[in-house]
């Protein structure tokens, strides 16, 4: 039978990722054996910062081994990220200059930030949980699928890269009676669990466009936030954890991403000294025409509770929205719950998307409508919901965007056009 158009791009991506993951296999052994040092651990890649700021990173084996940036046919050395924590692999940074034209690492061409992307990839919620009782299969990349999620994602040829949090899930030791699922997998807050949670499987995407990664509670200051700040939050890091990160501004030319650090966000009480914290950080952003980023989702619905219902979160951000009033956003991008959610309401206050399917263990789905649900002061006018692992992709259209919703063989599950109601969404297939 012929090869059809997306046998043929996935064959090509999976290619690309075998090289890759051949190549980090090759390091391994013969760092084991003590016959060579691999220099590198991961491919380059771009963060975005504060209004047009941009870094290119790359982990390597030693301090002593970070590598020479070409910007524009000059070479410049790649420094040290100071204040690496016991138990991580050092990260070397550049500041790529706004103006610069072509940037590459070991020969290979970095993706500069764009003006006015068109094309912007969401996901979240990547990790394999391994937490008490609850295992994942992290051996069966079926029912792990982050690795293929990514590389899917990395063949829509993004401008941009958005990751809504919750990147390290393995948090406990494979138990002796899950061998079969999770057999071999580091723990905790190191190098070992951050490469094979995030950084291996993540390995063809890193590179295909600049990113802007948002803090999830998995990394807050009681998990994994040594490994959080220093090789994802794109500023100066001091070595000690912030519970609440001051929020920025991405700016690509008219393209605005407000970036909210929800980490510590209580889900269901009003914790009014938290309400003032975000209010006040709300408030500071002065977004024009904006997407604002950030794990916890403002509208979104969880099913986790003993009822199996759905039920509205986070409170404390909700209140936060009323209290400050925020102007100049257009759509919320989170995760935490997940599932994918488009959830819109009224009172003008802006869509939401839950994009937290990007790997980790599956929540339950919401299967009843959640039209004319109070959230503090406004209703849902509409939801769509989908349980099935994928990505979200926006693509500009005019004015607006059409968001695709799309599983790991990068077929639509979900398309909406937004800002708008979510009851104009199609859907294909069922859950």
């Amino acid at each position: 039978m012929p090869t059809t158009k997306r046998e043929s791009t996935l064959k090509t991506a999976s290619t690309c990722t075998y090289f890759w993951l051949a190549f980090i296999a090759t390091c391994a052994i013969l760092s084991a054996a003590s016959t060579a040092n691999c220099q590198t651990l991961t491919p380059a890649w771009v963060e975005l910062g504060e209004d047009g700021n941009a870094v290119a990173r790359i982990v390597v084996s030693n301090p002593k081994d970070c590598p020479t940036i070409q910007i524009d046919g000059a070479s410049r050395p790649m420094a040290l990220r100071p204040n690496m924590p016991p138990g991580l692999r050092p990260a070397c940074e550049f500041a790529i200059p706004s103006g610069a034209k072509s940037v590459s690492v070991n020969a290979h061409p970095l993706a500069l930030p764009k003006h006015d992307p068109a094309r912007v990839i969401a996901l979240g919620d990547t990790g394999c949980r391994i937490k008490n009782k609850e295992i994942q299969a992290c051996n069966d990349p079926a029912l792990w699928p982050f690795r293929q999620v990514a590389a899917s994602a990395a063949g829509e040829k993004p401008d941009l890269i958005v990751h809504v949090g919750d990147y390290l899930y393995r948090e406990n030791p494979c138990p002796e009676t899950s061998q079969a699922m999770c057999g071999g997998s580091p723990a905790g807050d190191n190098w070992e669990a951050w490469d094979a949670d995030f950084f291996s499987p993540a390995a063809e995407l890193l590179g295909a466009a600049p990113w802007a990664f948002s803090r999830g509670n998995h990394e807050d200051c009681n998990r994994s936030w040594r490994g959080w700040f220093y090789y994802l939050d794109p500023r100066p890091w001091d070595g000690t954890c912030e519970e609440y990160f001051a929020p920025y501004l991405v700016k690509l030319g008219k393209f605005q991403l407000a970036m909210l650090d929800s980490s510590a966000t209580k889900e269901h009480d009003v914790d009014e000294a938290q309400v003032a914290v975000f209010a006040a950080q709300l408030a500071s952003l002065h977004a024009e025409n904006a997407w604002l980023a950030t794990h916890f989702p403002f509208w979104g619905f969880s099913t986790e509770g003993a009822s199996g219902l759905p039920i509205p979160l986070a409170a404390v951000l909700e209140a936060a929205w009323e209290k400050a009033a925020p102007a100049g956003i257009t759509m919320i991008l989170s995760g935490h719950v997940h599932l994918f959610e488009y959830v819109s309401v009224d009172h003008d206050r802006p869509p939401q998307v839950v994009a937290g399917d990007g790997g980790t263990l599956m929540s339950v789905p919401i299967h009843i409508s959640l039209k004319d649900t109070q959230i503090r002061g406004a209703s849902v006018t509409g939801s769509k919901s989908r349980q099935q692992f994928g990505y979200t992709l926006l693509t500009r259209e005019g004015t607006r965007w059409r968001l695709e919703l799309k599983d790991r063989e990068r077929s639509v599950l979900v398309s909406c056009s937004v800002p708008g109601s979510s009851e104009s969404c199609q859907s294909a297939g069922t859950d």
